[in-house]
């Protein structure tokens, strides 16, 4: 079933009931018993963290892409798309399976990507002003994004249908490249839903249509609708609110120290001073017993703006980890848990926001991206794991914390 898009200028956020995640059919068991994709979080780690993970989220890719179902459909925004395994893997199912492939990236200027572009377009298809049908691989307009002004910063996928179950979602943190897997800390969630498929694919649609245009984009995308325990946001935000800041404003701390509310951030770009400010009001509720923890790449984008971002966060963040090569943080979280306190007036909820924004003023306004929230304690609670045990640990103290 379809689910209408609605469009907003406020940020209002959804409350949804949390769900479990299925338990799935391996590979090896796919022809007895059917395929079942696998849904939930999977997070991928940096060669130097430790090797064995850096495939992590390319495999479950490949393997949705290997069980496309005969005659589907396979969608995909993706910024960077240097990855030859994943277009072979598109090209057999389009060839051998006649799935349909559609695939829309940035226009990079770089030699490297315009050659892998141009070698998925000779492998996929080239896309026609006009053409929907069929298979095409597509840019968006050199020195745009598709709907804003900066770039095309997506990543995810959809299929239609995956084995027997349709409507199958991929929001990752990742590009499709040989760095992101081995430099990077990335996460992706996949899940089948029929609502946020549908919501996914009308964004799609969107960009596919900006990919001819000749006048400037309007920098104004912005989309908010609630499927189930899943809610999406799309940019580029015309506003002046964010979907991060409005939802830490409906974070309300715990009074009980035992149970404290727990905010755990693991970004790349960390650089939103609404974001930081709302952090900030939370550890200095009176009585409350908030923590903030925050694991990021870089403060900003130049040494000006780092510097004063890093005074909001001295005093937004108990305590912060700086991640940054051989083994940068690439991931685009925030993870709530309200414990003894409340989120959206509702005690204990745990959610999660992930997507490819980065929590800085120009991405938000200028580039197409999406944010996904999953209101689910199972899934937050896979995220809770992979900065607890894997990102905060590895990373290192910056250097206001001391050795």
């Amino acid at each position: 079933m379809r689910v209408p898009l609605l469009r907003s200028l406020a940020f209002p956020l959804a409350a949804a009931a949390a769900g479990a995640i299925p338990l799935c059919a391996s590979p090896a068991h796919a022809s007895r018993t059917g395929y079942r994709p696998p849904e939930g979080a999977v997070f991928s780690h940096p060669t130097a963290a430790g090797p064995g993970r850096e495939n992590a989220i390319r495999d479950r890719l490949l393997d949705l892409i290997d069980h496309a179902a005969p005659g589907s459909t396979i969608r995909a925004a993706m910024y960077l798309w240097r990855d030859d395994a994943i277009t072979d893997a598109l090209v057999r199912a389009k060839d051998k399976r006649r799935v349909t492939v559609q695939i829309v990236t940035n226009n990079s200027s770089d030699s490297q990507a315009r050659g892998y572009f141009k070698l998925l377009r000779k492998k996929i298809g080239g896309h026609r002003p006009g053409f929907t049908d069929g298979s095409w691989a597509a840019e968006c307009r050199k020195s745009w994004g598709c709907l804003g002004t900066g770039i095309h910063h997506n990543k995810f996928f959809l299929f239609s249908k995956v084995g027997a179950t349709p409507d199958v979602v991929v929001q990752s943190s990742a590009n499709l490249t040989l760095e992101e897997r081995t430099e990077f800390w990335n996460n992706a969630y996949s899940v089948a839903d029929p609502g946020l498929y549908a919501v996914y694919g009308d964004y799609f649609e969107r960009l596919r249509g900006g990919v001819d245009r000749v006048l400037p984009p309007p920098d104004d995308a912005f989309t908010h609708v609630v499927s189930g325990k899943h809610a999406l946001y799309t940019t580029p935000s015309a506003g002046y609110g964010d979907p991060i800041s409005e939802a830490l404003g409906q974070v309300r701390c715990s009074a009980d120290p035992k149970r404290p509310t727990r905010i755990r951030i693991a970004m790349f770009k960390f650089g939103l001073r609404p974001v930081a400010e709302r952090l900030a009001l939370l550890r200095a509720e009176p009585g409350g017993h908030c923590r903030v923890d925050l694991v990021y790449g870089m403060l900003g984008t130049n040494p000006e703006a780092a510097i004063r971002m890093e005074e909001y966060v001295r005093e937004g963040v108990d305590a912060a980890r700086e991640c940054t090569e051989p083994m940068t943080v690439h991931s685009k979280y925030l993870a709530i848990d309200a414990g003894a306190g409340s989120f959206e007036g509702v005690t204990g909820r745990k959610a999660v926001f992930t997507g490819s924004l980065n929590y800085m003023p120009y991405d938000l306004r200028r580039n197409d991206e999406t944010v996904l929230r999953i209101t689910d304690a199972r899934v937050h609670d896979q995220y809770r794991t992979d900065f607890d045990r894997h990102l905060f640990p590895t990373c290192a103290k910056p250097w206001w914390e001391g050795d």
